[in-house]
């Protein structure tokens, strides 16, 4: 059997709405765009499976968002990394591109939740975490006895995974422009989540267990980071980074040796400890976005089966303060349409947000596949669209039938918050506030 040389790889991350796909909507976040910037950083699955490859083999990263691909270029494999919202665009690509007889290959949530699905559209799909399976298929094309489907059925040991190949961005014009490129770097320091909330994925993706690199790993790739991109901004993309807080803080320790500015994701709980609070804002956090997702507690009660963030309600305000008294800014995320919501979720959370002086993110209750919301909304059929309605999963379009207002009315109401919250005078308000708190640390 003729076996398969690879020497020329190109990993594509697929382009997506980048507001929502209903026009009202998308206005009005495109109008209050300068209050609230997008959050761009380079595909960090893309950047760790660049990290895989071997150096002979020619690496061309292409990001729809910033440049289009082009389907005559010669590729031995093209690899494509998709989120539910890129899934549609991801099968588009791959079908272009097996006309012209490259292999294509795809892997990413969408593709881990739905590989049923996946299969029909390219030559392989990986479920799951890729730092064994992709290795193993290089080895099995160049035999050409590749599989259709590589499954992670073991989480794997994170002090395995590659160095992130930031090295290959740095050849790209996507860092030109602040408004509209990258504008943070990510690196990922655990995965695994023990929360388990409705609507999210990563407890399935990751699973429950808390796992991480070590320390060596992560000041490595922080050194990397700051050779290729001196300055530039550091999101950790781990969904909880102090979870393990022994870990964090000594994470927090190196971090101050390397001096570098950052932010992160966080539950609320952190503002009951002070050292870890001091060792948050000395190592170079700017701002923690914080998942409060709902201020109702009927809402809070059903979000996970340990009611985790509903025991943690009554310390949103105190715990708020604490952590922007240390000097963090508070970015917090706050979901609209669960099904305790009504009319009056819009201006209750305009004035928690106004009152606690914090910014952040608004979204739509979204049900991604292989969600447990997806799976109940599906049997109570209150879902609005026939699958495949992927490209809409974007967290600013309403998706189902809300149970206590209509569709309209969640929309109009999200389009409202949105205004209140993000203009002139409520941004200055914010900055005013934070401004008397740093004179004093």
């Amino acid at each position: 059997m003729k076996n398969n040389k690879v020497s020329s790889i190109c990993l594509v991350s697929p382009r997506r709405e980048s507001w929502s796909t209903t026009p009202k909507i998308r206005r009005v976040l495109q109008e209050k765009n300068k209050f609230l910037k997008a959050w761009y950083t380079p595909s960090l699955s893309i950047l760790t499976i660049a990290g895989m490859i071997p150096s002979e083999v020619h690496i061309t990263i292409i990001d729809e968002d910033f440049e289009s691909l082009n389907f005559d270029q010669s590729f031995d494999i093209v690899a494509i990394s998709a989120m539910t919202q890129q899934a549609l665009r991801a099968y588009e690509i791959a079908r272009e591109f097996k006309k012209r007889g490259v292999f294509v290959i795809l892997g990413g949530i969408h593709a881990s939740v739905f590989p049923s699905e996946a299969i029909n559209h390219v030559d392989a799909v990986f479920v799951g975490e890729a730092e064994k399976t992709f290795p193993q298929f290089l080895e099995d094309f160049q035999k050409n006895e590749q599989k259709r489907i590589y499954i992670q059925e073991e989480k794997i040991d994170l002090t395995e995974s590659p160095m992130p190949r930031y090295d290959i961005f740095k050849r790209k014009d996507y860092f030109k422009d602040s408004k509209s490129f990258y504008n943070m770097i990510p690196i990922q320091t655990s995965r695994g989540c023990p929360h388990d909330c409705e609507f999210c994925l990563v407890t399935k993706i990751y699973g429950p267990k808390f796992r991480k690199k070590n320390i060596a790993q992560i000041r490595a790739e922080v050194l990397e980071v700051k050779k290729h991109f001196p300055g530039k901004l550091i999101m950790f993309a781990d969904d909880n980074l102090f979870l393990d807080r022994k870990y964090s803080k000594e994470l927090l320790n190196e971090l101050k040796t390397l001096k570098v500015r950052w932010v992160a994701q966080s539950d609320i709980a952190v503002g009951s400890d002070d050292e870890l609070l001091e060792l948050i804002y000395e190592s170079g956090c700017l701002f923690l976005l914080i998942g409060f997702e709902s201020i109702n507690p009927e809402n809070l009660k059903t979000m996970n089966k340990s009611s985790w963030k509903y025991k943690q309600l009554n310390n949103y305000p105190m715990y708020i303060e604490n952590i922007q008294k240390h000097g963090i800014i508070v970015f917090g995320s706050f979901i609209f349409g669960l099904d305790n919501d009504d009319n009056n979720v819009f201006k209750n959370v305009v004035e928690f947000m106004d009152r606690n002086n914090i910014t952040g993110q608004l979204t739509i209750a979204t049900p991604l596949p292989g969600s447990r919301m997806m799976e109940r909304l599906q049997s109570e059929d209150r879902l609005l669209y026939e699958f495949p309605f992927w490209d809409k999963c974007s967290f600013f379009d309403v998706l189902y039938k809300p149970e206590k207002m209509t569709k309209s009315e969640l929309e109009d109401g999200f389009v409202w918050a949105y205004q209140e919250l993000f203009n002139e005078s409520s941004f200055s308000k914010r900055a005013k506030y934070l401004k008397s708190i740093y004179k004093n640390i």
